[in-house]
């Protein structure tokens, strides 16, 4: 018995049949994921129709469906569902990313400029931020000046230089330096109350020291004194913080009195009321008092006067033998 021969494949054609043309492929999910398939490639959907680049998203009269951008935070995508979600329809929707898009492009371009910036970014970034064109245009003298602070233009101009580099705008500019002289006036406010202090000190402390040493010839020394620095200095000198609190401390003080004694530029007559010479010494002034008054230690008051001046010298022989 003979084989039977092979069967035709039924996929194959027979010979001389034309081939059939292949099914055409089905167009892709759209881009969120709809169940409306998109029109195929290179077939313009009817005129009017929405476009449908959202799929099921969109509605029949083109607009978005109500809760639509669920599936954006879904996904994570917290910012951009917010944004969409203020777009009716696609049409909206794109033009609130393409303007979005363009802030964005706009606000990098302006960013505070960083090491290598061309001198276009910077410009941009200047004329934004209300940087001035260059350090003379800053505006940086306020109308009132902080109590004790003097202006200085050239202190100003070095300040705006270090602005400018920096891109300072002019209102931060002119608010750091207000600050910067309020802090000033108050440095200078606390250093003036120091040296007043201090001022007061030497002055309370002289008074107790030559009350003690000068006792009731303390008023008329002092005056003395006083005559004696006015015939060396001018008033205006005089006037001088600084002179007035050296004047005041004690050892000035004795070096004034123990000068103008020495010179005997400035007497004092009266002094102790037994024609005793202000430019005379402790010891000299007791001296012409034994001789006034032969019978001065019968005198309760002249003999006590008298030990109070020897007293009085010996002490300052003590003082300049401990300065030596």
């Amino acid at each position: 018995m003979s084989e039977p021969a092979p069967a035709t494949p039924a996929a194959a054609p027979a010979a001389g049949t034309p081939t059939p043309t292949p099914a055409p492929v089905a167009a892709p999910a759209p881009f969120l994921g709809g169940g409306t398939p998109a029109p195929a490639a290179g077939t313009p959907p009817p005129a009017g129709t929405p476009t449908r680049f959202f799929g099921d998203h969109i509605q029949k009269d083109g607009t978005f469906a109500e809760g639509w951008t669920e599936s954006l935070r879904t996904a994570g995508f917290e910012r951009l569902a917010t944004k969409a979600a203020l777009a009716k329809d696609e049409t909206t929707l794109f033009k609130v990313l393409d303007d979005t898009l363009g802030y964005v492009g706009k606000k990098t371009g302006i960013s505070y400029p960083k090491p290598g910036a061309t001198d276009e970014d910077i410009s941009l970034y200047r004329k934004d931020a209300g940087v001035p064109d260059s350090p003379d245009a800053y505006e940086l003298k306020p109308a009132t000046l902080p109590p004790g602070v003097e202006w200085s233009d050239e202190t100003a101009k070095g300040y705006a230089e270090i602005m400018h580099r920096h891109h300072v705008p002019q209102a931060a500019a002119q608010e750091l330096l207000q600050r910067h002289m309020e802090s000033v006036a108050a440095q200078a406010g606390a250093a003036t109350d120091q040296f007043n202090s201090r001022v007061v000190s030497f002055i309370q402390a002289s008074e107790q020291t030559y009350k003690s040493e000068w006792g009731k010839d303390y008023e008329t020394r002092l005056e003395a004194n006083r005559a004696y620095v006015q015939t060396r200095f001018e008033p205006e000198e005089l006037a001088d913080p600084i002179l007035q609190a050296a004047l005041s401390h004690p050892k000035i003080v004795r070096l004034i009195d123990d000068s103008r004694r020495n010179l005997r530029e400035a007497p004092l007559p009266g002094v102790g009321a037994e024609a005793a010479s202000g430019s005379m010494s402790p010891r000299q002034q007791g001296e012409a008092i034994m001789r006034a008054n032969p019978q001065w230690q019968r005198d309760p008051a002249l003999a006590a006067r008298v030990q109070e001046l020897y007293a009085l010298e010996a002490n300052q022989q003590k003082r300049r033998a401990g300065a030596r």
